[in-house]
């Protein structure tokens, strides 16, 4: 099982790095700092802030348990930042742009299987 494990992380970890390598990649591999941004209702409207680092964080830590979860929270990293900034916004179109591009790429994910002694 450890071994299966390990395989999808691994590929999860790929899918990650060709995220945060995109030109668009920046904008989201640490978290939002609504100080340092000044939006300060960043987090009265993000019920629940994530990122790519923090992801990846979470992979090598094993918060993360299957390529499902990873795929949600990675989901709502970009989903996050086009809640929060308008349509015509670059952070929302590049958000939106990573988010087409992280749909091709979990596509090749194997699916959850659920084993039950």
């Amino acid at each position: 099982m450890s071994g299966q494990k390990s395989e999808w992380v691994k590929k999860c970890i790929g899918i990650l790095k060709v995220l945060k390598n995109h030109k668009h990649g920046w904008v989201f591999s640490e978290p939002v700092d609504p100080v340092k941004l000044n939006i300060p209702d960043y987090l009265e409207i993000i019920k629940k802030p994530m990122d790519l680092g923090t992801v990846r964080t979470h992979l090598d830590n094993g918060t993360i348990t299957n390529p499902e979860e990873f795929k949600t929270n990675v989901v709502l990293t970009f989903d996050n930042a086009m809640r929060y900034n308008p349509s015509n916004h670059d952070v929302h179109i590049m958000a939106k742009t990573l988010k087409e591009v992280r749909t091709r790429l979990v596509a090749k994910l194997p699916p959850v299987t659920i084993t039950i002694p």
